[in-house]
């Protein structure tokens, strides 16, 4: 009878699992901007008890930093669509060249693999069918334009009601669980800005340091791939790869293989810089998640929201870790998703004199 009611409960959270998904899934044009508004909210509320300190009203300090924000999202967006139209123009002289390469590419294969080119137009027929889902995309965009545009009213009303939010938290709390709350609430308040304005000044300097080099290999429209690059970057481990990839197929089939072989090359030096000494010195240890689980939360969160996941699930992530490393029972959780306890195999310059015995 235990073991049956064993399995009895492991079903119900299955089905309570399942269901939490598909009601993320349904909801994603509603939750996804309030997620986002959340992150907003948090990374502007430093800047909002500044200002409110110096006596600005919190009205007045809400409306000042919603204002600037969306300035810079503006201008950002301006930048990359005069990007885009140029090369929109460019796209007929783009597809020709293009279309030059690959019956290069399909006579080279067919020479080395002995794959015939009416077998490869086969192939390239078939993957042409996925245009439609890309039009599914930029209808499903464009459909969430009003949702995003709700972005900014979100994070004024997240920031002018935030301590009537703190109130209704202690209210639903027992007195001997208030100083467990009050603590989690603040270790978020410090880590996730911290980290969510880190994220974005590395992505800044990447696209500086992306572009630059796009355009010292040769690359054409360096500017809008570097951008591009910085921006896949905010999706941790797998987003460079995207980005740097995109890249990649655009100049091996618009330039030449050698001017890949440059983005490749590229690649691993800006990956080895952001790695080492951007994020290290920028966003800190801020978010200690292993990488295991960072990866698969990646994929997940890419299931259920597309990108916007990818991109919302590693704050989360931080804030479930603080909440399980403040409450007894879900430390254990708490550490599994940390990167305690690992500190021994870290490939460090440290331990690498040790391992040589360099080291005193």
């Amino acid at each position: 009878m235990d073991n049956y009611s064993t399995a009895v409960r492991a079903l119900i959270r299955l089905l309570l699992a399942f269901a939490i998904i598909a009601a993320l899934i349904i909801t994603k044009n509603l939750l996804v901007p309030f997620f986002l508004s959340v992150l907003f909210a948090y990374m502007l509320y430093p800047a909002a008890e500044r200002l409110e300190g110096h006596g600005i009203p919190r009205i007045a300090t809400n409306f000042i930093l919603i204002i600037v924000s969306l300035s810079v999202v503006i201008a950002t967006l301006y930048l990359i669509a005069v990007l885009i139209t140029t090369f929109s123009q460019d796209l007929p002289q783009i597809r020709e060249q293009f279309q030059e390469n690959m019956k290069y590419v399909q006579y080279a294969l067919g020479d080395l693999i002995g794959v015939s080119k009416a077998q490869q137009d086969a192939i390239m027929n078939n993957l042409g069918n996925t245009g439609q889902y890309l039009r599914q995309f930029f209808t499903a965009t464009a459909n969430s334009i009003l949702a995003i545009g709700l972005i900014p009213v979100y994070t004024f009303l997240l920031l002018f009601y935030r301590n009537k939010f703190r109130e209704f938290i202690s209210q639903i709390v027992t007195s001997e669980q208030e100083d467990t709350v009050q603590n989690i609430i603040d270790q978020a308040a410090e880590v996730v800005p911290k980290y969510m304005k880190g994220l974005f000044l590395v992505c800044l300097i990447l696209v500086g340091l992306n572009s630059l080099g796009f355009y010292l290999i040769g690359v054409k429209y360096a500017l809008l791939f570097g951008i591009v690059a910085a921006l896949f970057n905010l999706i941790p481990y797998l987003g460079t790869v995207i980005g740097y990839g995109l890249v990649f197929i655009f100049v091996l089939s618009t330039q030449s293989p050698g001017l890949a072989l440059g983005v490749i090359i590229q690649f691993f030096i800006i990956q080895f810089l952001e790695n080492n000494i951007l994020t290290p010195n920028i966003t800190g240890s801020y978010v200690k998640i292993n990488p295991l689980v960072t990866i698969l939360s990646l994929i997940a969160g890419g299931m259920i929201w597309g990108l916007p996941g990818m991109f919302l699930i590693i704050p989360y992530l931080a804030m479930l870790k603080i909440v399980c490393e403040n409450i007894e029972h879900l430390k254990p959780i708490g550490f599994l998703l940390g990167t305690r306890g690992t500190e021994r195999y870290d490939i460090t310059l440290a331990s690498i004199k040790r391992r040589f015995g360099w080291k005193e």
